[in-house]
This record gives structure tokens, sequence and C-alpha cells, in this order.
């Protein structure tokens, strides 16, 4: 294609435009994909604000932003199978190496040779863009435009809560960002007996009822731990899913867990975190799982089941759909607390 296209770039350090340029070229084993809705996602407002973590993330500029899309298959390189132009397809954002000890097995996402989309190559903020075909994945015309573009961050909040074993557990899921929401989903489609969910946005909290959950609290009142005991039997949770990344948060997802109890770590601090190990995990038994994003394709496999069955409902925390020349308010609405999930469409 000789074509121009509009996409959403971070030029450098300081400038971040939408810009004009060409239609990207896809190689042997590449996609590219027609986006029809991309999602906003902490990761971008890392890279547009060029903090030091994307300071120290690899990333080369310029770069295409954005990770999270859905849409439609264009062009197919030739050594390309199973993948079809028309097919609708969401992007699986770990870009593993196929030869590592992890990849060869089955941990392809921890991969030890880890590419991130949108910023090890350019992402999807942009009218096209180039997936490997490794990383694309076909899915049912059941499932919306705007809801596959959340699919990402939803497999990693639906592999938290599998790996914590919810089903007629006690679940408290701290912070209510979109993928401690869709934790909140999932554990209501898993079959938990009880879901708390707390977060300082009021605004997020009214979701969290949406999707699923029975009590929530803000985290700014001083009460909480002594309510989430009262509400547990006074043992604690026997799930705690930490989906806010904050040092406070972290440090009450271990009080508020019972002993013998199973936490998800999924928020990510961005400094380290002082914890009492003897206290609150050794004497506790605490079992504790890292999560970082989805197993290929285990994970998006159940996704799409429990989406097209009905028995997860998302469309709640997508709160905000604008045209991708609106990427600006966009920013400030996630900046500002007043969004829960927005949506790009280029």
């Amino acid at each position: 294609m000789n074509a121009l296209m509009q996409a959403l770039t971070k030029i450098s350090p300081d400038i971040t435009e939408l810009t004009n340029i060409p239609v990207p070229q896809y190689g042997l084993r590449e996609v590219l994909v027609r986006v029809r809705s991309a999602a906003l996602c902490g990761t971008d407002l890392h890279i547009l604000n060029w903090n030091q973590w994307a300071q120290g993330a690899g990333i080369k500029l310029p770069v295409i932003m954005g990770h999270e899309c859905c849409g439609d298959v264009v062009a197919v390189g030739s050594e390309v199978k199973n993948i079809e132009v028309g097919d609708k397809v969401v992007a699986e954002t770990h870009i593993p190496c196929g030869a590592c000890y992890q990849c060869q097995n089955g941990e392809q996402h921890i991969c030890n040779n880890l590419k991130m989309f949108s910023i090890h190559m350019d992402g999807c903020f942009a009218e096209y863009t180039v997936i490997p075909a490794a990383c694309i994945r076909k899915i049912p015309r059941e499932i919306s435009y705007d809801v596959g573009a959340v699919m990402e961050p939803l497999g990693t909040a639906l592999r938290g809560v599998n790996a914590t074993q919810v089903g007629g557990s006690r679940v408290v899921i701290i912070g209510c960002g979109p993928i401690g929401l869709f934790a909140v989903a999932a554990a209501a489609a898993l079959g938990a007996a009880q879901i708390v969910a707390l977060d300082i946005s009021d605004l997020r909290l009214a979701a969290a009822i949406k999707m699923g959950a029975d009590i929530t609290l803000n985290a700014v009142d001083k009460n909480t731990d002594q309510i989430v005991l009262k509400a547990t039997g006074g043992y604690g949770a026997d799930v705690i899913i930490e989906a806010s990344g904050s040092p406070e948060g972290l440090k009450q997802s271990f009080r508020l867990l019972r002993k013998g109890g199973r936490v998800a770590l999924i928020g990510l601090p961005d400094k380290p975190v002082e914890l009492d190990l003897v206290k609150d995990v050794v004497f506790k038994e605490a079992k504790i799982i890292g999560i970082h994003g989805r197993e290929m394709f285990k994970t998006w496999t159940q996704m799409e089941s429990l989406l097209v069955s009905g028995k997860l409902v998302v469309d709640p925390v997508i709160t905000h759909i604008l045209p991708l020349t609106q990427w600006r308010e966009g920013i400030e609405l996630a900046k500002s607390g007043q969004a829960c999930k927005v949506i790009y469409h280029p």
C-alpha cells in the first residue's frame, strides 16, 4: 500500500502528535490489520509522559503508541497460515521468541526474550497496524470490536482469578481500574461466593457493582480493614486480587488475607514495597502468584467462551468512545479519573 494513514506517534520525549504516515509494510510472517477499535492503557500514559519506566523500557523513538486493539485482517504475509483476509482479530501483545526454555515449555507469556507490542515495535493507535502472525488471535463475530479491544487486559485479570481458584471463595479485589473491574467480572463469572471491591473512586466503585461486586468500599475510609474482616467472618478473605499497584494496596492485601489464603499480584508499583514476610507470608502460609499477561492461548479460549455465553459481561468498563483525532481528550479523561476505559476509533 502507498496510501497514508493517521497514527498517534511518540516522536520524541517531549513531542506526541497525530501524524500522517505511509500504511506500514508487512513481512512474510506478519499480518496487516485495519484497526477498528483501540483501547487506552496505563502503559500508554507512561510512554506519553516519558517517565522513568518509559525511559528504561528500551523504546526506540519514534514509535506508534497503543497496544490493545481489535480489527480486520486486510493482508497476510506469504508464510502466514490459518489467517485470512477478512478475519476479525485481536493482538496478543506479548511477542515471544519461540526458542527459549519458557517458550518451549508452554510459558510464552514470560519468554526470556519477550518483546512488547508498541514498545519494541509500532503499536495500534493508527488506522492500520502490523502484527506478528504468532500473536494474532481470531475471535468470534459475536464479540464486538470494542470488547475485542479490551480482551488483552481482560485476559490478565482472568488469569489472576483463575490462578487463585475463586469458586466458592470470599474474594477481595483491591483497585478498580480496568483490570480490577475485569477481575470483579471474572470472579463473578467463575462462581466467587462473595466479592468485595476497594478503590478511591466512587465512579469506579459504581462500575464494580455493575460488574458483580457484592460490597464496595472507598479505600480512603480508615475503617475499611474492619469492615472487610467483619464481612468475612473475622478471618479475612480467601482470595485477594491486588490490582492497584499502590504500596498501601499491597500492604493491605496481606492484612486482609486469611491464614492459608491466596494472593494474585497484578498491579505494578512504581517503587519497591517493604512487606513483613514473616508476619504476612510465612506465618500466614500465604500463597502468592505474580500475574504477567495471558497464557497463549489458553486464556484467550476461556475468555471467548465466557464472553460469547454471556457469563462474562465487560461493557460497563468502557465509559468513553472517541475518534482518534480526539486523542488528547481521551488522555485527559484517563488522567482525571472520570473514565474507566477509553476507546479510540481510528
